[in-house]
């Protein structure tokens, strides 16, 4: 019995002595299993191992993860999407399977701006934690379906708020199959560091864009169908409906006011240019992580595979032919938001297009429909070379059904 109990004890040991800190903590293995906890720990392991890029990687991940964690907290706060969920039949099904805040607190403009800089300043963060890597071996096992999430900000991360039942009922509206997480383990890389990067890029432009603007109109006027609890002068709109046909509190006048209002001034023009450069980082880095990609000879569940490698994600094959063509609209991208050529304009002869980089550098009032329209896109119209025509018609051959699925999976 002392042998077997000595026998224990020893195995024990030898599994506490092989456990790895890293790999506790993105799998909230610390403290009681918050992402809070698990950033805590990433960066006492960093700090005391400045050269463990590992650990960095893991840190930078968690710091980009942990943004979606605290906008779906501040969501939750704020009960977004309570006034449509009734409704969501016919708004968008999957709202009906997200749990909605009984008690939501009152929004205010000023909140949003504060969150949205909040957000953009956690992003820089990962990005700067990021860069610092410089081993081009650098690779992270990660079970992406495993990470733990507090999604309505009540200090736990329970077993229901792990990523594969949340992207499980997001998405198909139910739990897995016998409540059980499916593992989806990723071998996250140095190209997978400047695709983190690029994106750190791509969300701040948003952010930039998002700030460049005043949103009070529409927000005053039809904020209460995102949020329940707004802070507006017509108060009354959020009590008696006129016109709802669904008997779930969604007034069809306040739709129609809601695009009816698509109209923002702009108040803080410099942002757009901030937009610009974060959008042209973004693609700088994008082309960055495919030359890491191409030199890979390994075969690891990767996330960004090159031609001779299989996903970690089911379908998403990259070939020759899908690499140049993205690289491709890379190059026009870039070509157009540095106005060195003209986005065709989709009115008129054909003759005309629009500055891409003058409508960042020079922003008038964001019409959505005039723009939709054409006329909003008037003062940015010239003659000159344009990017290349039917490149999105063979981005299509090349990808298939949903190219849009493959763009926010490169980025």
């Amino acid at each position: 019995m002392l042998r077997q109990i000595i026998a224990s004890l020893a195995c024990l040991l030898t599994l506490a002595a092989h456990a790895d800190p890293v790999d506790e903590a993105l799998l909230g293995q610390v403290g009681s299993g918050t992402m809070t906890e698990s950033l805590a720990a990433l960066e006492d392991i960093v700090a005391a191992n400045p050269d463990d890029d590992r650990a960095r990687l893991a840190l930078g991940m968690l710091k980009i993860i942990m943004t979606g964690e605290t906008t779906s907290q501040w969501l939750y706060r704020y009960g977004a999407g309570n006034p449509t969920r009734q409704a969501s039949v016919f708004v968008f099904p999957m709202v009906a399977s997200i749990p909605g805040n009984p008690d939501p607190e009152k929004l205010t403009l000023e909140e949003i701006d504060r969150f949205m800089l909040q957000w953009m300043e956690e992003l820089d963060e990962a990005h700067a934690i990021l860069a610092e890597i410089k081993d081009p071996a650098v690779k992270l096992e990660v079970d992406l379906a495993k990470l733990r999430f507090d999604l309505n900000g009540n200090g736990i991360a329970s077993d229901n708020e792990r990523a594969g039942i949340a992207l499980n009922v997001l998405f198909t509206g139910g739990r897995p199959a016998g409540g059980e997480v499916p593992s989806f383990v990723v071998a996250a890389d140095r190209a997978d560091v400047d695709w983190m990067i690029a994106y750190t890029h791509v969300f701040r432009a948003m952010g930039e864009m998002f700030l460049a603007h005043d949103f009070s109109n529409i927000y005053n006027r039809a904020g209460h169908i995102i949020f329940p609890n707004t802070d507006t002068p017509y108060e009354f709109l959020q009590q008696r409906t006129l016109f709802d046909p669904t008997m779930s509190g969604l007034d069809v006048t306040d739709m129609i006011a809601f695009f009816h209002s698509l109209r923002f001034e702009v108040d803080e023009p410099e942002r757009m240019e901030n937009a610009r450069q974060h959008f042209l980082k973004a693609i700088e880095h994008s082309r960055a992580m495919w030359v890491y990609a191409l030199m890979e000879t390994d075969n690891d569940r990767e996330w960004l595979p090159n031609p001779n490698q299989d996903a970690a994600l089911r379908g998403m094959k990259m070939t020759d032919e899908r690499i140049r063509l993205w690289r491709d609209l890379l190059d026009e991208t870039e070509d157009a938001l540095r106005g060195e050529k003209l986005v065709r304009f989709w009115r008129g002869d054909g003759s005309q297009g629009i500055d891409l980089k003058r409508v960042f550098q020079e922003p008038e009032t964001l019409d959505v429909l005039l723009w939709i329209q054409g006329t909003a896109a008037a003062p940015y119209l010239e003659e000159g070379e344009y990017t290349r025509d039917f490149l999105w018609r063979d981005f299509e051959d090349a990808f298939g059904d949903n190219p849009f699925r493959y763009i926010f999976y490169i980025n």
